[in-house]
């Protein structure tokens, strides 16, 4: 789990006492993260020197900077100094009186430490107030989660099973320009050679990952010879993951899966997704990328779905989002998971199921020579309906009208998969944009 680092600073002639209470107070709520802290703030600049200097090797995705008084740009500038690039979130309290001694003056410090760090184009973001007040504590979950969001790319590393199908331009990525702007990696696999290293794995190799289908599936044909193909190249691409370190997986499936190996791609897919493995379809990097940012938004890494937009129905407002495959956790349990065959190659194992009714949010990490990467972001309900199409599907109620959102999507260019995960991170996904430096086109 990635560390944000916790400065809390002081100057000891306003109300260090006040100072300390709300210091030891924001510490109590921080402690859900993996928070690094001095014990108590620190009070001039050699102190900060000192304590930066006593963490120096460890690694922090993101700084939390209490002002919890006045103090001029000599702190921030010794932080900035020792994490040039690292993004900083700035605190600072409410005057707790007026009348009198004004006791903290933060609100002046936060204004000192915003102005340097901005002159020195240095990442940041801030908040003012106490806390215990819901705009604090929701601002600085936005900027941890983002944060470790952005720190998790920059190791990410995405495998790439073969080459995308004929026609499917959107699925290839420039590694390095891929690699300038999230900091991921691309390890590439043949997928000639994975399919025979999967026809070799032995049933002592593979015995978990049929075990895991059968648990999952209703109607599998547990020893038919796609099903015991498809649990092979499951297991084969979790060693992979295990071997290379693999966060998400983007991988060939037509016309290689039923021509060359004699089985479906999507049971392999639908399993690797709930087993919290990201898995795009059709080789599609940036899908797979989309799919991992939302995987890591949740709070559980909850499994994420992939799909078309298959179809709009503008009388009750809704899209359908579909695709050959789903993690079983996704599926409406009223209907469950059960194993059929591919809708257009009669060929097994393909899942039949709908996607479980609730609040979704879509994501698409978009990219154009032109303007290079941007995010597409979108929201909706997940309908209690029954399966759309032979597959897996989703009616979706979206919030913004349909007909409208096929116009902009259409127009703006965007790829045909979008990520789709349980919940609402519209804020979350704004917050990373602004630390990855991509616009954010909400709709």
């Amino acid at each position: 789990m990635t560390q944000i680092l916790y400065l809390p600073v002081v100057r000891r002639k306003f109300d260090a006492d006040t100072a300390e209470q709300i210091m030891q107070q924001t510490k109590k709520q921080l402690a859900e993260y993996n928070l690094v802290a001095p014990d108590a703030a620190l009070g001039d600049p050699t102190e900060l020197s000192s304590y930066l200097s006593s963490v120096r090797n460890q690694h922090f995705a993101g700084i939390i900077f209490h002002n919890t008084t006045f103090t001029d740009a000599e702190f921030i500038k010794l932080v900035h100094e020792w994490y040039p690039t690292t993004p900083i979130l700035l605190l600072a309290p409410h005057e707790p009186s007026v009348g009198g001694w004004l006791r903290l003056n933060a609100l002046t410090g936060i204004m000192s430490s915003g102005n340097y760090l901005a002159s020195q184009h240095h990442q940041f973001d801030h908040i003012y107030g106490n806390p215990d007040e819901p705009a604090v504590h929701d601002e600085i979950t936005r900027f941890v989660k983002a944060v470790q969001v952005k720190d998790e790319l920059a190791s990410l590393n995405i495998g790439v099973v073969g080459t995308y199908p004929p026609g499917f331009f959107f699925s290839d990525a420039n590694a390095a320009q891929l690699k300038a702007h999230f900091g991921t990696n691309l390890i590439h696999y043949n997928i000639d050679d994975a399919f025979d290293r999967a026809y070799a794995l032995k049933p002592a190799d593979y015995s978990d990952q049929l075990d895991y289908a059968k648990a999952h599936f209703t109607g599998l044909d547990a020893q038919g010879d796609e099903t015991i193909r498809f649990v092979k190249f499951a297991t084969l691409m979790r060693q992979y993951q295990k071997a290379d370190n693999l966060g998400a997986l983007a991988s060939r499936c037509w016309p290689d899966f039923f021509d060359k190996y004699h089985s479906a791609p999507g049971a392999v897919w639908s399993q690797l997704c709930d087993q919290q493995l990201p898995t795009a379809m059709e080789c599609d990097i940036h899908g797979a990328l989309s799919m991992y940012i939302l995987q890591e938004m949740t709070a559980n890494r909850d499994a994420i779905f992939l799909g078309d937009f298959s179809s709009m129905d503008p009388s009750d407002n809704t899209m359908t989002t579909w695709h050959d495959y789903g993690a079983y956790s996704l599926a409406n349990p009223k209907y469950g998971v059960e194993a059929s065959v591919h809708p257009n190659r009669k060929v097994p194992v393909s899942p039949n199921m709908a996607l479980k009714p609730g609040q979704v949010t879509f994501l698409r990490v978009h990219y154009n020579e032109l303007d290079g990467y941007s995010l597409a972001v979108t929201t909706g309900n997940v309908l209690d309906a029954e399966p759309q199409f032979n597959g897996a599907s989703g009616r979706v109620q979206m919030d913004s009208p349909v007909e409208a959102l096929v116009d902009q999507f259409v127009e703006a260019g965007y790829e045909s998969h979008f990520a789709v995960a349980y919940g609402d991170y519209v804020a979350d996904l704004k917050e990373l944009g602004r630390l990855l430096g991509l616009t954010v086109n909400v709709y």
